[in-house]
């Protein structure tokens, strides 16, 4: 086929026209392409970065519910230790219990035979003055019988207490976990202040692990004592635990949470480490400081050459512990013992289970005494009773031999006087029949003659 020149021009206009659209449109979407890729990219880097956060969160979630299950089984340990406690206090105190019962009574038995049969040899004699008299002996036995009574059932009372608040405080373990966590918000909100509100909040958390432990303020533990030492200074340690014999233990609560209140806030990992060691670094300057005190070389306290270090909250203790393993060790060179709330608590239990032991213990020699003392007076009573008796034997003899003069024999008393009745003596009485005679003695021989 011909085509004219015009004809090809136009057609390779067409063409040119068709490839040049088509290269714009290229062009186009190859730009499209290229935003969508750039959107694209910048999405990936934003969801890896959320990524990354998402795992730092995990990590220390992950941590932390380590260290709560740790917690829990420290926490499940120590109350089985103090069940298997309480069941052995119990047997001790229901052995106890019998005992005592049996020792009481067996005293009152044994009394109660001795008095019957002293009763029952002497009582057919006693008049109603030596009844009297014997009553007047009789009733402080019974008093003291009565007081050691008393005591015999205020110890079992005591004891009673004593387990009631031991189980109490069971279950007051059981509950510790609750109340860490919402001790936990309070950290934060305290740690966010200042040093001193910091201390504050230590004290308040070791006055109520003190108070929940059971002991007495003002009686076995007192706090911010002043001392002074050897140079004039004075010197407020946060609480002086007392112990039975005169003994103390000091606890300090000053330490600072800071770092680790940041630790836990930071925002990547490498910042979480730097606080963690400031942390670290805080508490070993603290142990420093306080080894440097020697507040066992204060007058006024008794107590060993440590001081216990106490830590409100157990994320601080584990932290520090678990990111330098000899921390334990380098402290108790130093003499001091670091303690978090429950290793504290457990701690305060066992010196008021000691005060509790303690105070059984002085129960126990009271009622020896008492019991002694009133064995000491039952041996006075049944020597003063076979006194008594011996004295109304003598009575009755010189009373028999008095009546055997009045009514027997010739010539009698009773005999003589029936004589004058006869004989027309004026009487307005009789004689009992207990003293009567026989008619033939009851003449005397002047009358007998006048009457063959």
């Amino acid at each position: 086929m011909y085509f004219s020149n015009s004809t090809l021009l136009i057609l390779a206009g067409l063409a040119l026209t068709g490839l040049a659209l088509t290269c714009f449109y290229s062009v186009l979407a190859l730009r499209r392409a290229r935003r969508q890729l750039l959107l694209c990219s910048a999405r990936a880097e934003q969801q890896q970065s959320a990524l990354a956060m998402l795992e730092q969160t995990t990590t220390r979630l992950r941590s932390e519910r380590t260290g709560l299950q740790d917690e829990n089984r420290d926490l499940a340990a120590r109350l089985a230790a103090l069940q298997t406690a309480l069941a052995a206090a119990e047997k001790q105190a229901d052995t106890g219990r019998t005992l005592l019962e049996a020792t009481r009574k067996q005293l009152e038995s044994d009394f109660q035979i001795l008095a019957d049969r002293i009763f029952t040899e002497k009582g057919q004699s006693l008049s109603q003055k030596h009844q009297t008299a014997l009553a007047a002996l009789l009733n402080p036995v019974r008093e003291q019988l009565g007081e050691f009574k008393k005591k015999v059932e205020d110890v079992y009372d005591r004891e009673s207490r004593d387990r009631i608040s031991l189980v109490k405080e069971i279950e007051h373990l059981k509950t510790l976990n609750q109340q860490i966590g919402k001790d936990a918000v309070n950290l934060t909100n305290a740690l966010k202040g200042q040093n001193k509100v910091q201390g504050l909040w230590g004290e308040m958390i070791l006055e109520r692990l003190l108070e929940d432990s059971g002991l007495q303020r003002g009686h076995e533990f007192d706090t911010q004592v002043g001392l002074k030492d050897k140079n004039g200074r004075t010197r407020l340690p946060d609480v002086i635990v007392h112990l039975p014999k005169g003994r103390d233990i000091i606890i300090d609560a000053k330490v600072s949470l800071a770092a680790f209140e940041q630790a836990s806030r930071a925002e990547t990992p490498e910042e979480q480490q730097h606080y963690l060691q400031d942390h670290l670094d805080s508490l070993k300057k603290h142990i420093h400081s306080l080894a440097g005190k020697e507040y066992h070389l204060l007058p006024g306290v008794n107590c060993p050459d440590f001081v216990l270090l106490f830590l409100p909250t157990e994320g601080a203790f584990q932290t520090a512990v678990s990111r330098e393993p000899e921390l334990l060790t380098e402290a108790m060179r130093k003499k001091i013992i670091l303690a978090s709330p429950s290793t504290l608590l457990a701690i305060l239990r066992t010196i008021n289970h000691m005060w509790r032991q303690e105070e059984q213990n002085r129960n126990s020699l009271a009622i020896a005494k008492q019991a002694g003392n009133l064995y000491d007076k039952f041996i006075g009573f049944v020597e003063a009773l076979e006194e008594v008796g011996g004295r109304l034997n003598q009575t009755v003899e010189a009373w028999q031999l008095a009546r055997k003069r009045l009514t027997s024999g010739k010539g009698n008393l009773i005999s003589r006087a029936e004589a004058l009745r006869k004989l027309g003596v004026q009487n307005t009485k009789g004689l009992p029949s207990s003293v009567a005679v026989e008619e033939d003695e009851a003449v005397c021989p002047e009358h007998s003659n006048l009457n063959p």
